[in-house]
């Protein structure tokens, strides 16, 4: 049963009512932070256009809630605690189809579908990305990625696993190698994955007999920092946390293959573990790649300044997928979950524009500041030009986690977009 409670002849008639109505049909592709504001932002303004619908399309029946990944991959969190079900947050206009996203028909304007074609006036495509490998062999393979709940309740599962098989293991090395969990990625996720693991792992091993001192993470990062990006004063205070955490920070460290052994490294190098998490990056789904829409870094979709694709008015893009290059910097805008959200605004507040005859609005990001948690207890945070860390930027993390969820509870029904 999917979230509006619908059978499966009722889904039917989503599709058939959508295709048949293709031409007052928003239809939003994906239930993530971006799809998932558009939905709930639009709905609000369609009262004053009974024939106009949304379709809100994703595989799951409910909205993931990614920045909180690492506490579950720590075993601090429940995965269940991050799946927020679509029923509690849809209103009831949005009629919401849980299906496999498979490609596009862009000459018909029709979204193909495991459920069947759903045809589209203006398609939002917001459908997020996937961990980027590389190319490098054996990475997608040997490596656990972190990119959904089932992956953070994976890495977690792994590393109990490993943590209990150490215990039995009578050869000290085998035991050292057993009891590693090396993370791949020294970005956001890479940083505060190995903190959550860091404060989690002696407790288990414990309570398995081992010394809490034998659990160790391992970072690997490419690059001659982690956190590439933020400032050196930011970088500065999570190295020092993830050190007195027990977490071994190796930059410059560009793995070359990933093999039974472990992370070979270019310089030859093995760094051996007995988990292998990789957070090293992110690109845009295959079918998106396989789309014929213009395409940028990591294969997301060029747009305008309005987010629509090049050359195609009726084709919004938000989140991860959209490639925005950030004026200040000249960078494309990283896939981050605030990004995401204001691209998701703006959308919202130009498929409401066109619907009433008013000029579309161009996208500027407003960056609100960078906040990472390192462990449970600690995380470092640059707000407003401040650079802060420890307890008190976790209680920032926290309450930046505790208002996403009020607000897409309280958007439900609210009407925030300017009439």
């Amino acid at each position: 049963m999917n979230p509006a409670g619908r059978s499966a002849a009722e889904l039917e008639d989503v599709v058939n009512v959508s295709t048949a109505g293709s031409g007052g049909q928003i239809v939003v592709a994906g239930a993530g932070y971006a799809g998932l504001h558009v939905a709930l932002r639009v709905t609000a303004k369609l009262r004053r256009h009974a024939k106009m619908e949304l379709t809100l399309v994703d595989r799951h029946d409910y909205h993931q809630v990614l920045t909180e990944l690492p506490r579950v991959a720590g075993g601090t969190r429940a995965a269940d605690a991050v799946r927020i079900p679509l029923q509690d947050l849809l209103a009831t206009r949005v009629r919401f189809l849980q299906t496999e996203i498979n490609g596009f028909d862009l000459a018909g304007r029709q979204l193909l579908t495991g459920a069947g074609t759903i045809g589209w006036g203006r398609l939002v495509l917001a459908l997020g990305s996937r961990p980027n490998d590389f190319a490098i062999p054996g990475l997608a393979e040997r490596a656990l990625s972190l990119y959904s709940a089932s992956d953070a309740e994976r890495v977690w599962a792994a590393a109990s696993k490993a943590l209990t098989a150490a215990a039995a293991a009578t050869d000290p090395e085998q035991q050292r190698r057993l009891a590693t969990v090396v993370v791949g990625g020294g970005g956001a996720t890479g940083v505060e994955l190995a903190g959550e693991l860091a404060e989690a792992l002696p407790k288990v091993a414990s309570g398995l007999g081992l010394a809490p001192g034998r659990p160790a993470v391992q970072l690997v990062e490419a690059g001659p920092t982690i956190l590439a990006g933020s400032s050196p004063q930011l970088i500065d205070k999570a190295t020092k946390i993830l050190s007195d955490l027990g977490v071994q920070v190796r930059t410059n460290a560009t793995i070359a293959a990933a093999t039974e052994e472990g992370f070979r490294l270019t310089d030859g190098q093995l760094v051996e573990g007995g988990v292998f998490v990789w957070a090293g990056g992110l690109k845009a789904p295959q079918l998106v790649a396989d789309s014929g829409l213009p395409t940028g870094h990591n294969g997301r979709v060029k747009v305008d300044q309005y987010l629509r694709v090049l050359d195609r008015p009726d084709i919004y893009v938000a989140g991860d997928l959209a490639s925005v290059v950030d004026p200040r910097t000249g960078h494309v805008l990283p896939p981050l979950a605030q990004v995401a959200l204001e691209e998701g605004e703006t959308v919202a507040r130009n498929l409401d524009a066109e619907l009433n005859g008013r000029p579309l609005e161009a996208f500027t990001f407003h960056d609100k500041g960078f906040v990472v948690s390192v462990g449970p207890r600690r995380a470092v945070a640059d707000i407003a030009g401040i650079t802060t860390g420890g307890h008190l930027a976790h209680l920032l993390k926290d309450a930046i986690e505790w208002e996403y969820r009020q607000s897409v509870q309280h958007l439900r029904g609210w009407d925030p977009i300017p009439g």
